[in-house]
């Protein structure tokens, strides 16, 4: 849809001691909106810690040869 931005999801299962993963991705037209839908198709196994991060601001790294 027009304005919407494709935001990653990343979560954690427990606090502190698992390190943040990729579970998924969500289309919105706002980090709030984005962070809504991302409880909502995400939160299933109750995450301890879940962000969403617009997959633009990521930043690819290549391993150099």
């Amino acid at each position: 849809m027009h304005g919407e931005e494709i935001y990653e999801v990343f979560a954690a299962r427990a606090e502190g001691t698992e390190p943040l993963k990729n579970v998924g991705a969500v289309s919105a037209r706002s980090a709030r909106e984005a962070a809504i839908f991302a409880h909502k198709l995400y939160d299933e196994w109750r995450w301890k810690e879940m962000f969403v991060v617009p997959r633009r601001a990521l930043v690819r790294v290549i391993r150099p040869d």
